[in-house]
């Protein structure tokens, strides 16, 4: 790959060099479930400088400005961050997921000019439009837009183009935010030398070329699938199809020739359960699968996506190598990485997705160097990483900037493991506290906690992760307020905990529903306060134990 100065040099040459690849997206439809939006190279290219142009022309974007992207992975979505990278502004994707409260908080905290949002989020914006003071221009696709707001249909009424704006590698491409509520939230910023490096290394390692069709769950506006299933096809020249079609993706895979799938753990863990299911469903199946599994690994990835089909990708969460494991051993290859929002975020990938060593995340991309710190805490070894896709840093947070990145350039991950004797990385636990779902999505707990603090019949609250039928899920140890309860006639610790649960259950609503208690077993009640540490912090260690993995509902 070409050493790029910009995502924009990189959109110029390759569009060029492969016109007729392709970007192509679903969108959810009343006939038969999804229709396809499909768009060239060489027409993302052209719509690239028509709309570069009405950002510069129409609404004074420039150099350095902030431009929000809300949405699902659609042509127009890559239509709009190359045009912001064209004109030099900032891109800051904002999680189609997040509650109306995340978004706008996002959009005030990061300062953005203009907004490019999906329809069915233009009200989330357009109704509090007034006081978001730096916002200036908003922009709606895929339907109509509220009185006073442009279509994307005026948006691009002009035919000119605009010429690409001089860009240095150095200058801040993406600010991705890792969580919006209750100011936790940070903005990471991530430079166009951040991005392009962590392009190239992943394009090395799973051996990308423009014959590839990459087949992707992952949404753009996380950085996991921004940087895997938008930058890494276009720079190579390889097609790719997002699809929301969950359900049906070996017809997907076979109808466009998907080599490669890009997914996350509770994806690959019910492609495996359903692949069983199939083979357990006949006595011959079950038989050969029992004896000699082997026999059947060309059949099993010819119907689940057909000969031309390479292997799956995995990251986002760890992947259970029972998972990992099974899947290889019925021909279907997983290499599975490991990554942050804040190195871009790729670090690790197993050079071989037939590879024998279920559990490891693999070996260091070729520019990321990996070494292990002792810590205070636990007698755990800590990951730190350093190398070019590094983040800048937190938008206007030094104080958090400063915490996890040294001098020397060298990033504390939070994250815990060992390396063995072929400098392969297994991670075994996390030395900070944020839990990572199946689904990929972090949970920060102290957001949860800042909001469940705000129940008054909750003295004290430690969110952690728990484990439930063997999943990562978001619980909660909890001191009650037990005189207050008692003033409301609630004694009975049966009844306290059911109390409890209704009003954790009532109070949540503005957190997003990945980051809620989805469980009454998910919580845990205490009869004494939490130990603390002499500056009054909870000592988490003591609490941080899974606790029993109970099947049966209370």
């Amino acid at each position: 790959m070409k050493k790029f100065d910009s995502l924009d040099s990189l959109l110029r040459e390759t569009t060029s060099n492969f016109p007729e690849s392709e970007f192509k997206t679903s969108v959810p439809s009343p006939e038969d479930g999804y229709d396809y939006r499909s768009l060239s190279f060489k027409d993302l290219a052209s719509l690239v400088g028509r709309l570069a142009h009405a950002m510069v022309e129409e609404f004074g974007v420039g150099q350095g400005d902030k431009v929000a992207i809300i949405g699902r992975p659609h042509p127009k979505w890559a239509a709009s961050f190359f045009a912001a990278q064209r004109v030099g502004a900032t891109v800051v994707p904002i999680a189609y997921n997040f509650t109306s409260e995340e978004i706008r908080r996002v959009l005030h905290e990061s300062e953005a000019r203009l907004a490019i949002v999906q329809s069915d989020k233009h009200s989330v914006v357009s109704k509090k439009f007034d006081a978001l003071s730096h916002l200036e221009n908003l922009v709606v696709y895929g339907g109509e837009a509220e009185e006073g707001f442009q279509s994307w249909e005026s948006f691009l009424s002009s035919e000119k183009l605009t010429e690409k704006q001089p860009q240095q590698q150095d200058e801040t491409a993406v600010l991705m935010y890792t969580s919006g509520t209750t100011g936790h939230g940070k903005g990471v910023m991530l430079s166009h030398e951040n991005l392009l490096v962590n392009v190239h290394d992943i394009a090395e390692t799973l051996d990308v070329t423009p014959e590839d069709c990459m087949v992707s769950i992952l949404p753009w506006d996380h950085i996991y699938g921004l940087t895997t299933t938008l930058l890494v096809p276009l720079a190579f020249g390889a097609s790719m199809v997002y699809t929301m079609d969950y359900r049906n993706l070996p017809k997907v895979l076979k109808n466009n020739n998907g080599t490669i799938l890009l997914g996350v753990p509770k994806l690959l863990n019910a492609l495996y359960e359903e692949t069983l299911e199939k083979i357990n469903s006949t006595w011959w199946t079950r038989w050969l699968y029992k004896l000699v599994p082997g026999l059947l690994k060309s059949t099993v990835k010819k119907k689940f996506a057909g000969k031309q089909f390479r292997f799956i990708a995995s990251g986002g969460a760890p992947l259970s190598p029972k998972t990992a494991k099974g899947l290889r051993s019925l021909g279907i290859g997983v290499m599975e990485g490991y990554g942050l929002t804040e190195t871009s975020p790729v670090l690790t990938f197993t050079p071989d997705p037939f590879t024998e060593k279920a559990g490891s995340v693999g070996s260091p991309l070729p520019s990321v160097e990996l070494k292990l710190e002792e810590t205070d805490d636990m007698d755990i070894d800590e990951v730190l990483v350093k190398g070019p896709n590094v983040m800048q840093g937190y938008y206007k947070n030094k104080k958090k900037t400063d915490e996890v990145l040294e001098e020397d350039g060298w990033f504390h991950t939070g994250d815990s493991g060992y390396i063995d004797q072929d400098g392969w990385l297994f991670l075994n636990g996390r030395t900070k506290n944020v839990i990572v779902l199946e689904s990929g999505n972090n949970v920060y707990p102290e957001e949860v906690e800042h909001e469940l603090g705000r129940i008054s019949y909750i003295e004290e609250v430690m969110v952690k992760e728990g484990n439930r039928n063997g999943k990562a899920v978001v619980s909660a140890v909890i001191h009650p307020d037990y005189e207050e309860l008692a003033d409301k006639g609630i004694k009975e610790e049966g009844y306290v905990k059911t109390f409890l649960w209704e009003r954790i259950k009532a109070e949540s609503k503005s957190l997003a529903p990945y980051m809620r208690i989805k469980s009454k077993r998910d919580i845990e009640i205490l009869d004494e306060p939490f130990e603390k540490t002499p500056t009054q912090k909870v000592k988490r260690y003591l609490y941080q134990e899974d606790g029993e993995d109970n099947e049966k509902a209370e």
